[in-house]
């Protein structure tokens, strides 16, 4: 792909020299003789990178770097400067600009310096994309998984304790501890916020919902039997399939599965329906499959679930630290399911609480 330079310079032979000489190295060139056209363009179209004259009749290169820092971060500017300008090119640097080149410019040098600049600038890209992707996808994948294999060692600890040694009993215990541990590192980790803007990668492809449910419900039969509480499901035939990353939703129907069971105690009931609806939870028409999950007990309060579900990325660094491993996985899948055109709901109130989601059918 090629890279897009804009050459800013009120002198005519400087500046189409300059984009003469870069287009025949491959560079996709446009010019502009001033700063009012520069800014114009630059809100037309990405930069790359801007070489920008700091002396410019109307509007100077300083004026022009301070917009283009301010409202174009991800445009690179490299100043054009004489000798005389050399504190004003300290200035820029200071400013935001990334390096000057002093006039008059040897096309030579200049061909060469932006090379190794852009060469220098894709590493850099490469290398925050790979940390953004690590920070959001990696880390909120290992979190998902981790914080249901601490729930299914939990069950197999209760499980054992009437049917294994206390050897035994003692290193599935230490095993869930080193898991803990794990879970609360990543749970400071992970960014709830990217999960809407679109920074964690979703994989969809046409999902049987129905057949899912259906394989999460039978999985957590166990948990259920374990504590003595009442399970009832009620999944609707002839669902038509769901576009949506099916591993995904799969985590956020385990953590709504061990929210609830955690809270539940013997005699609890737990109800799970899986339904075509001709409306969205927020009554937008459309066809829709909604899962719902009720429980009783109250897992939270209503100023919890609403501080914890609404909160943004500055309120999350606050609130993490101080919140339950459940109560975050509920942001957690409310951001995921939204992400895929969804809605999600948690009410409770009244001995009960209601989990319930929706997603757009195909």
């Amino acid at each position: 792909m090629q890279s897009t330079i804009l050459v800013v310079d009120d002198e005519d032979t400087l500046r189409l020299g300059m984009k003469a000489r870069l287009e025949s190295q491959g560079f996709s060139v446009e010019t502009a003789a001033n700063g009012e056209e520069a800014m114009t363009k630059v809100q037309q179209k990405d930069f790359d990178l801007v070489l920008l004259d700091i002396n410019m009749p109307y509007m100077n290169g300083i004026q022009v770097l301070e917009y283009l820092t301010a409202e174009h971060p991800s445009t690179d500017v490299i100043m054009l400067t004489g000798f005389s300008d050399f504190s004003l090119a300290m200035e820029c640097l200071k400013k935001g600009a990334k390096d000057y080149l002093v006039k008059p410019i040897d096309t030579s040098e200049l061909v060469a310096r932006l090379k190794s600049f852009l060469r220098a600038r894709a590493s850099e890209r490469a290398y925050h994309e790979l940390r953004s992707f690590w920070q959001s996808t990696v880390l909120f994948d290992l979190f998902g998984s981790l914080r249901s294999v601490n729930f299914i060692l939990g069950h197999a600890i209760e499980a054992a304790r009437s049917k294994t040694g206390k050897k035994d009993l003692e290193l599935l215990e230490y095993a869930r501890t080193l898991n803990e541990r794990v879970v609360a590192t990543l749970k400071g980790s992970v960014k709830v916020a990217e999960l809407a803007e679109g920074t964690v990668l979703f994989k969809q492809h046409d999902t049987d919902f129905a057949a899912l449910a259906d394989k999460i419900c039978d999985r957590y039969e166990p948990c259920f039997e374990g504590k003595s509480i009442k399970f009832q499901r009620t999944i609707a035939k002839g669902i038509p399939r769901v576009h949506c990353d099916a591993d995904r939703i799969e985590q956020v129907m385990n953590s709504i599965f061990e929210t609830a069971i955690g809270a539940g105690v013997k005699g609890d009931q737990i109800q799970v329906s899986v339904e075509k609806s001709s409306v969205g939870l927020h009554g937008e028409p459309s066809d829709y499959l909604v899962c719902r999950v009720s429980h009783s007990g109250k897992a939270f309060s209503s100023e919890e679930i609403s501080k914890v579900l609404n909160a943004n990325e500055k309120e999350w660094k606050e609130l993490r630290d101080s919140i339950a491993v459940g109560t975050y996985n509920l942001a957690i899948s409310r951001r995921i399911v939204e992400a895929q055109g969804g809605a999600f709901r948690v009410e409770s109130g009244s001995g009960r609480t209601a989990v319930e989601f929706s997603l757009p059918l195909v």
